[in-house]
């Protein structure tokens, strides 16, 4: 096989169609999406070179990060794990963070994804380079400070669209003499016991902190200057499950799941068919959505009923699912508590032993936790430089949006997990993304395998799916006007930012069969003006080493009845 024998690689005439040629990612994160990439890009891509740089000194992304007291899942747990991996064991239907973490770390130990993962790494910079169509990165080693830059043909960003905490606008925050905390840098050696603590903000994190708190401290004073629905546990615009909770997993299902993983996958079935039916609750003016409103309304009032003016300051006058809904088990049972003062009054400011606010009331506490969350969603907080120098920083100050919510304008085989309207609006996130990754896959394939130098979106593009989903959400509930960290600059009436226009599973109908026409290419040199030549030298490379070549055998031919045929 003489003729065949070539070691220049950029003599394609003499190359097999399928000789994968060496392809370089690089990925910014070990959350959920990173850890995505470290088990599929390896199963789907060969002669990949992979890395994936991640701050922290483990992987798990936000459930590394978030250890406040409380932190848990707000969907039920068995659809919040990757589909093919299950944990019939989770020990609630809620499960914790640290469970969650603990899955986490466990599957990527299994499928050998930690071995793609550099921690202590912080990426603070990426530049393309248009001359050699690569990527070059400017890294960080948060334990020396020591920066060095790496390149890759691809580049992913993993980030996740809230990955930096912020605290409060409130004068004077910084002089409190007692203890401050952030809900995503919370202090957990510290004691509360007999404490006095004021907890500012009711979003997801305040409404998994307080239950938790409450039986510890001496009192708390819970500042909430917004309203919000809290749905029956199991109950929610997602259509988690039966109203009640009636699925939450009795303590000896877990002996039964593990005997007979069958049974458990059904289970898991049944409660994410649950999530993935239509509900006509997410469109404004429905019978549906008025019945959970009403379903929650008297949820709250009958929990509140020691506290009426707890209930009348924080019902919402907004559509349930404006806001997203945290199921808060234990939340309301600890707003009447004798211990609890729920405040919906301005703060004024923070003074060096407590909060004054706007009415001249000053509570002395020990200790504030601020649970008042991130930066604006998708912010970029570090240079991304693509064609022409434009940087994605500067195109995202305005408005944040993308491609499918993968892929930003002028970004060459660049894409963003979780990008702009990248959450599924009903149904789990977890099978959403790995529906991206595999997307992402692909294109990568595509790239390595018709020898591209750069794949950029068209544009228009980007803008065609910016309509669509601007027109998508203009009758549901998630359009009303309602102060939420997942619309642009939290404008009550701004666009949506973190949501995909439409259910999980039409997302990965959307991402299964890419639309290639949709981007423009820039073609290797390699490629010697005929865009075909990676079409090689004719054979596929089993043929010239000796290997299997009848792989098309395998497929068996199922002979399918025509449905329009009439029956004879």
């Amino acid at each position: 096989m003489g003729f065949f024998d070539h070691n220049d690689p950029t003599d394609l005439s003499r190359r097999p169609i399928n000789e994968a040629r060496p392809i370089r990612v690089i990925v910014f994160g070990a959350g959920m999406s990173g850890i995505l990439a470290g088990i599929l890009f390896p199963r789907s891509i060969r002669n990949l070179e992979l890395v994936i740089y991640e701050k922290n000194a483990d992987l798990g992304g936000t459930w590394f990060e978030n250890v406040y007291p409380g932190i848990a899942c707000d969907i039920p747990s068995h659809s919040y794990q990757f589909s093919f991996e299950n944990n019939p064991q989770w020990s609630s239907y809620y499960a914790s963070g640290a469970e969650i973490q603990a899955y986490l770390q466990r599957v990527a130990a299994k499928y050998d994804a930690y071995q793609y993962m550099k921690f202590h790494h912080r990426v603070v910079r990426a530049e393309w380079g248009d001359s050699e169509g690569k990527w070059h990165v400017e890294v960080e080693s948060e334990e020396t400070g020591e920066k060095f830059t790496d390149t890759a043909d691809v580049v992913c960003a993993a980030t996740g669209l809230l990955n930096q905490w912020r605290w409060p606008d409130i004068p004077g925050l910084h002089d409190f003499q007692g203890k401050l905390v952030h809900s995503a840098a919370y202090d957990p050696t510290y004691g509360l016991s007999g404490k006095r603590v004021a907890l500012i903000g009711g979003g997801s994190s305040g409404i998994q902190i307080l239950p938790k708190i409450q039986p510890v401290v001496k009192r708390v004073d819970h500042y909430m200057k917004g309203r919000n629905w809290i749905p029956p546990v199991g109950l929610g615009a997602e259509g988690m499950t039966e109203q009640g909770g009636s699925l939450i997993t009795p303590a000896d299902y877990l002996e039964k799941f593990q005997r007979d993983p069958t049974e458990y996958l059904e289970f898991r079935r049944r409660i994410e068919d649950v999530l993935n039916k239509p509900m006509e609750a997410l469109y404004k003016n429905t019978d549906a959505e008025k019945t959970t409103a009403d379903i929650c309304r008297e949820h709250m009032r009958t929990k509140l009923a020691k506290k009426p003016e707890v209930f009348q300051a924080l019902v919402p006058d907004f559509a349930v699912g404006c806001r997203r809904l945290t199921p808060g088990p234990g939340y309301l049972e600890a707003l009447v508590e004798d211990n609890v003062d729920f405040i919906p009054t301005p703060i004024k400011r923070v003074v060096k032993d407590g909060i004054e606010t706007e009415d001249g009331k000053k509570r002395e506490v020990d200790m504030i936790i601020c649970a008042t969350g991130y930066d604006d969603v998708h912010k970029q907080h570090f240079p991304v430089i693509g064609k022409n120098g434009v940087n994605l920083q500067d195109l995202w100050d305005d408005f944040p949006e993308a491609y499918l919510s993968l892929v930003p304008a002028h970004m060459p085989n660049f894409f963003r997990f979780l990008g702009p309207n990248g959450g599924a609006a009903q149904g789990s996130t977890v099978p959403f993304l790995e529906s991206a990754v595999r997307y992402v896959g692909k294109a990568i394939q595509k790239i390595q395998r018709e020898f591209i130098k750069s794949m950029v979106v068209k544009p228009e593009m980007v803008k065609a799916f910016r309509q669509y989903t601007d027109r998508y959400f203009i009758p549901t509930v998630f359009s009303g006007t309602c102060g939420v960290w997942w619309k642009h600059k939290r404008d009550p009436n701004g666009r949506m930012l973190a949501v995909w226009p439409g259910s999980q599973l039409h997302g990965s109908s959307v991402m299964e069969s890419p639309r290639w026409e949709d981007y423009e290419y820039e073609l290797r040199a390699e490629l010697k003006g005929n865009p075909l030549a990676w079409f090689g030298n004719g054979l596929v490379k089993e043929q010239i080493a000796g290997g299997f070549t009848t792989g098309y055998l395998d497929v068996a031919f199922v002979p399918v009845k025509n449905p329009f045929e009439k029956p004879i």
